[in-house]
C-alpha cells in the first residue's frame, strides 16, 4: 500500500513540474535557512556545556552602586575567593582567574621574541574547577610552583614544534617561566580565553588581599543541594567584616555613612553555561553572545519556514478546483477519506525528503560562507548530521503537516456527487486563505527588511559619530612604556613625514579604565568615576577638546593635577568653578596608600571612552607626572596620504628602540568597531536572510500568479476581443496582489517599529527611528511582488484570444 501511495505521489508531483519546481524550490531555501540557524544557535547554546560538573559552578559578579549610577563587573576583589571557600558552607571549591585583557605579553624564547595576547594566570585549583586535560603534565601540580605557565597544545606547537616540552624556560614579559604543563586547545565554545595560563603562587597580592578594588574572576563549585540564592544571601555579611576597613582606610569616610551615601556591593552568581548569552560585564574575558539574538535568528527560521509552507498551501489550495476532478473519481471508485487524506500527506512528505536532502547538500556547500558571515567554525560533519536527525525529522513533519494540511483535510473532504456534476468551484473559504497568507508572507518580509535597514543605519551612525576625539587614521602602539628610552622613541617618531602628533597613555578608548574615588573638598560623600593616566601630549594627539581651564604641559609641575570630563564635573557638583578646586582621592603609591589632594585644572569635553551601548560617566585623567600609571599605549596621528610608508618607518624605528620585541599596533577606527561586533554579525545575518525571505515569498507569488493567470484565461480573452489593452489586463491582474502587499505593510510596519524599538533600548545613543526606513522597506516589498505577478499577468495577457476562447 505504501508503495502504491507512494508512486501515485511520485507521478502527481512529475506530471506538474512547474507547481512541483516551485515547492521544492521554496521548501529548499527555507529548509536551508532554519538548518545554518539551527546549527548557529546550537553553538550558541552549547558554550561551557561539555565541563563536568558545570550545574554546579558559579562565576561571582557585582553590582556595584554608585550614588548616581550603577556598573556591573564580571570581576571582583582578588581576596573574597578563599573567603567564599572558608565561611560559606555551601561553597565547596572557588578559584580566581585573572586576565591581561587586550595586553600584549612578550615571550623571549632565547633569541627570538614572540608577541601573546591570550594571557592569564589562574589559582593552583583552577584545573579541579576546570578539568581541562594535559597533554604534559599533572593538573593537581602544575600550577603549585612558581612562575609555572602551562601552554595550549596549538602554543607549545608554534613556539616549540613540539608538545614534549616539560621543563623548558623562557622569559614572559621579562621574567623566567617554566613550562609545567601542555593543555589541550581550550573549545571555542567557552566563555573562557587563554593559550597561556600563569599561576598566581607567589605573586605579591597574594600576601595583601583586597576587598574593594576589582582585578579577580571568581569562580565557586557549590556543594549539593546547595543553592545560588543560599549563598548570595552569605556574600552581604562578609563584605562589610574584610571590605568595611579597606573602604573606610581608602576614603576617610565611615562605612555606614558611605552605604548611606548611596554606594553598595551586590554580589551575585551566574551560572556557568548561561555566562556566554547573558552577560555583557565590564571585566568579561572576551566578547560574549547575546540571548536576545538567539530569539531573534529562532523567529526569523520559524518565519521563513512558515513562507515556505505557506507557498504549498497557497498552491494548493488554487489548484483545488483542479484536484477537485481527481477526488471524485477516486471517492467514486470506492476510495475513503482516510485514503485520501494518506494521498495528499504523502505528495506533501515526499516534497518535504526531497527538500531536505536538497538543502542538506547546500548547506554543505555554503557553510564556509555562512562561517565567515558569522565568524563562526561551524561544520557539517556526520556527527553533526546525526545530531541534527531528531530536528530534522520534526522539522519535516511539521512541515509536511503544516504545507499538506489543506489538500488532505480539505479537498479530501469534497463531496464527489457535486465535482462528478461540476459543482465545485474554487470557494470563498479558499481565496480568503490565499490572501491572507500571502499577506502574512509579506509582513513577515516587510518586518525583515524594516528591521534590517534600522540595524544597518544604528551601525552607519555608530561609525559616523562624533566621539569627541579623533578616529581616524591613528594607529596605537602597543608597550610603549616597555621601551628603554620611550620619549625618546616618541620624539624620533614626531620627526617622520606624516606625523602630525604622538600621545601617551594607560588606556584607550574602547579598553578598560580603571576605577578612582574621590571626595570633594568641603563635602563628606565619596563619589566614583573611571581614571586615565596621559602625559603632555596625548589629549592634544585626540584632538579631545577642552571646555574650560588647561592641558598637561611641560612647563607646569602636574603631578597633583586632574583633567574631569564635563560629566564628572556634574557629578562632583562642580559646575560653577571648577578650576582650582580640590578633590581628594587616596591613591597607591610605592605600595602605600596615600590620600592626595588634586587641584582640578581643566574640564573636557565629554567623549565616548566606552561603548555607545552605555553613557557617558565620570571621567578623571591623571598626569604621567602622578606615578598614578606608564603609558602602555602610544597614540600617533598619522595624514592619511603618508599611511603606509609612515608605518613602515615607525616599525624600523621600533626595531632600534625596542630591544628585539616585535612590533605591535592597530588601528583605532578598526578596534573600536569590535565593541559592537554582534550587532554587525546580526546585521549582516538578518539581511542575508531578509532577501532570502522576500525571494522565497516571491517564488509562491510567482506560481499563485501563474495559476490566476491560468484561471482568467477565458475572462481576459473576452476582454481583448471586446478591446481591453493589455496595460489594463496587466493593471486587472496586478491590482489585487498589490492590495495584499499594502496590508501586509500596514500590519508589518507597526510589529517592525515596536520590535526595533526594543532593541535601540540596547545603545544610549541612537539613530532616530525614521518612518521613511519603513515606508522604504513596504515600496521595496511592494515593488519586488508586483514586478512579479506583473510578468505572468504581461504573458497571460499578450496571448492570443481567438487561441484563449478556442481553448476554453
Amino acid at each position: 500500500m505504501l508503495k502504491n501511495y507512494l508512486k501515485i505521489a511520485y507521478r502527481n508531483l512529475l506530471k506538474n513540474k512547474v507547481y512541483t519546481a516551485i515547492n521544492v524550490i521554496g521548501l529548499t531555501l527555507g529548509l536551508t535557512c532554519c538548518l545554518l540557524i539551527f546549527l548557529q544557535v546550537k553553538d550558541e547554546l552549547s558554550y561551557d556545556s561539555f565541563w563536568a560538573e558545570k550545574e554546579k559552578l558559579y562565576r561571582v559578579a557585582l553590582e556595584r552602586i554608585y550614588p548616581d549610577h550603577i556598573n556591573l563587573y564580571a570581576t571582583i576583589p582578588d581576596g573574597f575567593a578563599e573567603v567564599f571557600k572558608n565561611e560559606i558552607p555551601e561553597v565547596e571549591n572557588a578559584t580566581r582567574l585573572f586576565s591581561f585583557g587586550d595586553f600584549a605579553s612578550t615571550i623571549q624564547i632565547e633569541e627570538d621574541f614572540y608577541e601573546e595576547r591570550a594571557v592569564a594566570l589562574a589559582d593552583s585549583n583552577f584545573f579541579e574547577l576546570f578539568p581541562i586535560r594535559l597533554i604534559q603534565g599533572d593538573p593537581r601540580t602544575a600550577l603549585y610552583k612558581t612562575q609555572a605557565v602551562v601552554l595550549s597544545e596549538t602554543l607549545s606547537k608554534n613556539y616549540f614544534n613540539s608538545t614534549d616540552i616539560l621543563g623548558k624556560v623562557f622569559k614572559l614579559n621579562g621574567q623566567d617561566v617554566e613550562v609545567t604543563g601542555v593543555m589541550e586547545d581550550l573549545p571555542t565554545n567557552s566563555h573562557l580565553y587563554f593559550e597561556l595560563l600563569g599561576t598566581t603562587a607567589g605573586q605579591p597580592f597574594n600576601n595583601n588581599p583586597t576587598y574593594a578594588a576589582f582585578s579577580a574572576l571568581t569562580y565557586v563549585k557549590l556543594r549539593e543541594n546547595a543553592t545560588p540564592e543560599s549563598v548570595e544571601k552569605a556574600i552581604p555579611p562578609l563584605v562589610k567584616k574584610y571590605a568595611a576597613g579597606q573602604i573606610e582606610r581608602n576614603t576617610g569616610v565611615n562605612y555606614e555613612d558611605y552605604v548611606a551615601a548611596g554606594n553598595g556591593y551586590n554580589y551575585f552568581l551566574q551560572p556557568l553555561t548561561k555566562i556566554h548569552l547573558t552577560s555583557q560585564l565590564q571585566g568579561e574575558l572576551k566578547a560574549n553572545g547575546n540571548i536576545r539574538y538567539v530569539y531573534i535568528f529562532i523567529s526569523v527560521a520559524l518565519f521563513i519556514l512558515l513562507i515556505a509552507s505557506v507557498n504549498f498551501i497557497n498552491l494548493a489550495t488554487a489548484r483545488s478546483a483542479e484536484r477537485s476532478k481527481e477526488v471524485g473519481v477516486r471517492k467514486a471508485m470506492g476510495s475513503d477519506r482516510k485514503q485520501l487524506i494518506v494521498q495528499f500527506l504523502m505528495e506533501a512528505s515526499l516534497l518535504v525528503a526531497v527538500s531536505m536532502l536538497l538543502s542538506l547538500m547546500l548547506v554543505g556547500l555554503i557553510l564556509p560562507w555562512f562561517n565567515g558571515l558569522a565568524q563562526k567554525e561551524l561544520h557539517l560533519s556526520l556527527n553533526v548530521i546525526q545530531d541534527l536527525i531528531p530536528g530534522l525529522l520534526g522539522m519535516g513533519i511539521l512541515v509536511a503537516l503544516i504545507a499538506g494540511y489543506y489538500p488532505a483535510f480539505q479537498i479530501s473532504n469534497m463531496h464527489a456527487v457535486e465535482i462528478m456534476k461540476g459543482k465545485f468551484t474554487s470557494s470563498q473559504k479558499g481565496q480568503f486563505l490565499r490572501n491572507g497568507l500571502v499577506v502574512f508572507q509579506f509582513a513577515i518580509s516587510i518586518i525583515l527588511i524594516a528591521g534590517t535597514l534600522i540595524i544597518n543605519r544604528q551601525m552607519e551612525f555608530i561609525q559616523t559619530k562624533n566621539l569627541g576625539f579623533q578616529r581616524e587614521n591613528m594607529v596605537v602602539i602597543d608597550r610603549f612604556n616597555q621601551l628603554e628610552n620611550p620619549e625618546t622613541f616618541r620624539e624620533e617618531v614626531l620627526k617622520l613625514p606624516g606625523v602630525m602628533e604622538a600621545g601617551g597613555s594607560t588606556n584607550m578608548p574602547g579598553k578598560g579604565f580603571f576605577g578612582v574615588q574621590f571626595t570633594p573638598e568641603g563635602k563628606a560623600e565619596v563619589l566614583t568615576g573611571k581614571g586615565m593616566v596621559v602625559d603632555d601630549f596625548f589629549l592634544t594627539t585626540m584632538n579631545i577638546r577642552m571646555n574650560e581651564g588647561r592641558l598637561f604641559d611641560q612647563d607646569f609641575n602636574d603631578s597633583t593635577s586632574v583633567i574631569l570630563n564635563r560629566a564628572a564635573a556634574q557629578s562632583f557638583g562642580l559646575n560653577d568653578s571648577p578650576i582650582g578646586s580640590k578633590i581628594y582621592s587616596t591613591v597607591r603609591l610605592n605600595g602605600e596608600d596615600v590620600t592626595v589632594p588634586f587641584t582640578v585644572i581643566g574640564i573636557a569635553e565629554d567623549f565616548h571612552f566606552e561603548s555607545l551601548h552605555l553613557p557617558i560617566t565620570p571621567l578623571a585623567i591623571f598626569s604621567l607626572e602622578s606615578g598614578m600609571g606608564l603609558s602602555a599605549y602610544l597614540a600617533v596621528n598619522i595624514s592619511g596620504d603618508y599611511l603606509p610608508s609612515t608605518l613602515g618607518e615607525i616599525e624600523n624605528l621600533w626595531g632600534r628602540f625596542g630591544q628585539n620585541q616585535p612590533f605591535s599596533f592597530y588601528f583605532l577606527e578598526n578596534d573600536l568597531e569590535q565593541l559592537y561586533q554582534n550587532e554587525q554579525v546580526s546585521g549582516k545575518i538578518l539581511t542575508s536572510f531578509s532577501i532570502l525571505a522576500i525571494v522565497i515569498a516571491c517564488i509562491g507569488l510567482f506560481g499563485l500568479a501563474a495559476y490566476t493567470a491560468h484561471q482568467k484565461t477565458k475572462e481576459i480573452g473576452v476582454r481583448k476581443v471586446l478591446g481591453a489593452s493589455t496595460t489594463s489586463l496587466v493593471w486587472m491582474l496586478t491590482t489585487k496582489f498589490s492590495r495584499l502587499v499594502i496590508l501586509a505593510f500596514v500590519i508589518g510596519a507597526p510589529v517592525a517599529y515596536y520590535a526595533m524599538t526594543q532593541w535601540l533600548k540596547s545603545f544610549a545613543y541612537q539613530t532616530e527611528m525614521n518612518l521613511f526606513l519603513f515606508f522604504s522597506a513596504g515600496l521595496a516589498t511592494l515593488i519586488i511582488a508586483v514586478l512579479t505577478v506583473s510578468y505572468q499577468a504581461f504573458s497571460a495577457a499578450r496571448n492570443n484570444p481567438v487561441k484563449s476562447l478556442k481553448t476554453e
